[in-house]
């Protein structure tokens, strides 16, 4: 629930919500996003264990979550863990929660139910999800990777999506790691956003709120394009501050000042950080 004071910022400027915040969705459907939740669905139908990597910000968990979200319960039941500093037990106990039964203080207490849990699914599959997973222990991957081939099924128990940074596929390679690394069938990276998308963005968040993307002045989403690196985030919370910083000073527009504003009040702006401008021409890469 928005304070009053920013309901009444979002009124004079004639908007139905404050613009660019989670609540107002302006996900921009690219075709290479569209190709990687379909490359999820794959997965997910086949149960394989599959990476995706990506810098921070670049939106991994946003198009999981909305993959996840879009999944058909009455094949699929989407599970996500996302505190990864669990333990290999706590995993096990947080996932036998998870899966509706009440977890034991005995490993193999947990181990049972999780299974008879599995087995009462009947036809829908488990798909698990580990986000942050460069944060997970070696033991508590193990653990997970164990409940993969839990009394040896002739395929995955469920389907694994590990989300992590561009280091975590480079970590799995390591010895104690590579029984979990060898049973990955297929690893998806997502790139920095192209200005096209970043500008497309900024226009469908203000569209979404009832205003013209004309508010927002050409030189100003320019610099909020750059600013923000190609990261999705990053261009949500500059363009959220540059907006208030308009909306505060009674301005109709948010301006070049407004930009540099939320610039100098965002501790970081991988725009100004990064050594390399991404190149706008990639797309989500798939290996």
């Amino acid at each position: 629930m928005l304070n009053a004071d920013l309901q009444d910022l979002a009124r004079r400027w004639g908007a139905s919500d404050v613009p660019f915040t989670h609540e107002v969705d302006a996900w921009v459907d690219a075709p290479e996003l569209v190709l990687l939740r379909r490359h999820l669905d794959h997965a997910a139908a086949l149960r394989t264990p599959v990476l995706l990597t990506g810098p921070n910000g670049v939106g991994k968990s946003a198009l999981v979550g909305r993959w996840m979200r879009g999944l058909d319960n009455r094949i699929h039941l989407p599970l996500a863990l996302t505190h990864a500093t669990l333990s290999g037990s706590s995993v096990l106990s947080c996932l036998v929660q998870r899966l509706g039964k009440a977890s034991g203080f005995r490993r193999e207490t947990n181990l049972a139910r999780i299974e008879q849990a599995l087995g009462e699914l009947e036809r829908r599959s488990l798909v698990l999800v580990l986000d942050e997973a460069q944060n997970y222990s070696a033991a508590a991957l193990e653990e997970i990777r164990l409940l993969l081939g839990l009394n040896l099924p002739e395929r995955p128990l469920f389907s694994l999506v590990l989300i992590g940074d561009e280091y975590l596929l480079s970590a799995l390679r390591l010895r104690h790691q590579r029984a979990m690394y060898s049973r990955l069938g297929g690893h998806f990276r997502l790139l920095p956003w192209p200005s096209a998308r970043l500008t497309e963005y900024l226009h469908t968040a203000l569209r979404k709120v009832g205003l013209s993307p004309t508010v927002l002045s050409p030189p100003g989403a320019e610099m909020l394009a750059s600013a923000s690196g190609g990261f999705p985030r990053s261009l949500q919370l500059l363009a959220r501050a540059a907006w208030l910083a308009a909306a505060v000073a009674e301005c109709n527009q948010i301006g070049v000042e407004h930009v540099r504003h939320a610039i100098d009040q965002m501790p970081c702006v991988p725009g100004l950080q990064s050594p390399e401008p991404f190149a706008e021409h990639e797309p989500a890469h798939v290996s």
